[in-house]
């Protein structure tokens, strides 16, 4: 299995002008890593997700994510956010935290355990405030690794 996190799609971003643009910019991101084929259709898919409900989950974090055709490999982008976002989130709280994951059409276990095992690990406060406080993007890289590494074994990694 490939990595999960990658240096390059874990950023520190000043602001984004609002949610669609921080949607574009990381299924950019993730397009440049090589697992999208067709980045405009995964990132359709993305918002047809937002539109149904807000993946603003609370806390300020938000997940969206897609399941598609056009992705090759099982991979999250990470962005912290240091100006508020607003994501239309269940809490109506601004966003500084956004992963957005990309799912392979046949990764649907996977999918299922990584959101719930990425929510779990969110949900913790002490979690949350550590990426929060991430000073410059190896940091934030580093501490992402270690989510990974709980994240794998769920996985049968």
């Amino acid at each position: 299995m490939n990595k999960l996190f990658m240096p390059e799609l874990v950023k520190i971003v000043e602001k984004f002008e609002n949610k669609n643009a921080c949607l574009q910019y990381m299924a950019n991101l993730l397009s440049e890593s090589g697992c999208l084929s067709f980045p405009d259709r995964f990132l359709a898919a993305v918002k047809g997700r937002e539109e149904i409900m807000s993946t603003g989950i609370g806390k300020g974090i938000a997940i969206p994510h897609a399941r598609d055709l056009t992705v090759s490999c099982l991979r999250i982008a990470v962005c912290l956010v240091k100006q508020d976002l607003d994501f239309s989130s269940v809490d109506n709280l601004p966003v500084h935290l956004v992963f957005m994951i990309a799912v392979p059409q046949s990764s649907n276990q996977d999918y299922m355990k990584i959101l719930r095992s990425l929510s779990e690990f969110l949900r913790r406060e002490e979690n949350r405030e550590t990426l929060l406080q991430a000073k410059d993007e190896r940091y934030l890289y580093e501490k992402v690794q270690f989510l990974e590494e709980e994240l794998l074994p769920q996985l049968g990694v």
